[in-house]
């Protein structure tokens, strides 16, 4: 612990990287856990974006702030801390900013000191725009669990012109839909207005139907919604579902036994389109894991087979 106080505290070493992880280490080990439960204010930001990035991919996303500043945001970046602990500083900015960008990378995602600051704006529940700037990479490991079921833009894939006005866009969308979902939470507490406001897509099950056939074969479209309600997936799985019964329902377990992570994406993609809200990675695994409990035996010989895979193939599109 000493020799990485010393290395981290260090201002002439020459071992950038390695003097960065150890402030990074010495974060998480001593103040992360009171950083995290400080109080979160909300709508009292002093910027607009903070971004996280590796040193290795500097150029890059600092000709991204350099845009963001150009089109009026106020944009913190690392180079801004020029006094004190490196950590502290980040972890202010992280606290006053309104978005953290995480600029994907397999750099990124080995750097120690990256990962304790996407942890803790993680932790922090900062909205994050993960942005991808590797081409042909695929998040993972922690890195994926922290950007899943998050829209992301890849800067490795198309021109920076036409990358950075979709990150711009995804920016402007994301804050208008917080003022959306902020409007509609000031009048949930008037009681008068709670039907007006209930989404379309939550039906109520007719009080006829108070439990669940053995076999997923014998549902009605009434018993779909009653399962979806009581795995607290009502908001997520169930809109996709409106029209479909047991025997569809079922087909649908066997598509995405089949290939899990198309069938997630291909799902994540609908409910955004149709419902501008994400999927979760934890309420598709929930489906899958609870929908098979009614899952007759003649098809689970059929689909046991393909099941085996489902683990790796669901980490991947994490």
């Amino acid at each position: 612990m000493s020799h990485c106080r010393i290395l981290a505290e260090n201002i002439n070493s020459d071992q950038f990287d390695l003097q960065r992880a150890a402030e990074g280490l010495l974060w998480k080990l001593e103040r992360e856990d009171e950083a995290v439960a400080k109080p979160i204010i909300l709508n009292s930001y002093q910027y607009d974006i903070m971004i996280s990035y590796s040193h290795k991919d500097k150029e890059l996303c600092l000709q991204i702030h350099e845009q963001l500043v150009k089109d009026g945001f106020n944009v913190w970046v690392d180079r801004d801390c020029l006094r004190g602990s490196t950590m502290v500083g980040i972890a202010n900015a992280i606290e006053n900013s309104e978005y953290v960008l995480i600029c994907m990378s397999n750099t990124y995602k080995e750097s120690v000191y990256c990962q304790s600051e996407a942890h803790y704006a993680f932790e922090r529940g900062c909205r994050l725009v993960p942005i991808m700037l590797e081409s042909n990479y695929k998040p993972d490991g922690w890195l994926g669990i922290i950007v899943s079921g998050k829209i992301y833009v890849n800067f490795a894939k198309v021109e920076f012109k036409s990358a950075y006005e979709k990150l711009k866009n995804e920016i402007i969308e994301q804050r208008q839909k917080y003022l959306r979902k902020s409007s509609a939470k000031s009048i949930e507490k008037d009681p008068v207005d709670m039907i007006s406001i209930t989404p379309k897509h939550i039906e109520l099950v007719p009080e006829s139907i108070d439990d669940l056939p053995n076999y997923i074969t014998e549902w009605t479209h009434d018993h779909v919604k009653l399962f979806f309600l009581r795995m607290e997936l009502s908001d997520t799985i169930l809109p996709l579902c409106t029209r479909v019964d047991g025997h569809r329902l079922l087909r649908l377990y066997e598509m995405c036994l089949i290939n899990p992570e198309s069938m997630y994406q291909s799902l994540k993609f609908e409910l955004g389109e149709r419902h501008h809200t994400l999927l979760p990675i934890a309420d598709y695994l929930t489906f899958l894991h609870e929908v098979k409990l009614y899952v007759p035996s003649t098809s689970t010989n059929v689909t046991t087979a393909r099941s085996s895979s489902l683990d790796s193939s669901i980490c991947n599109a994490m």
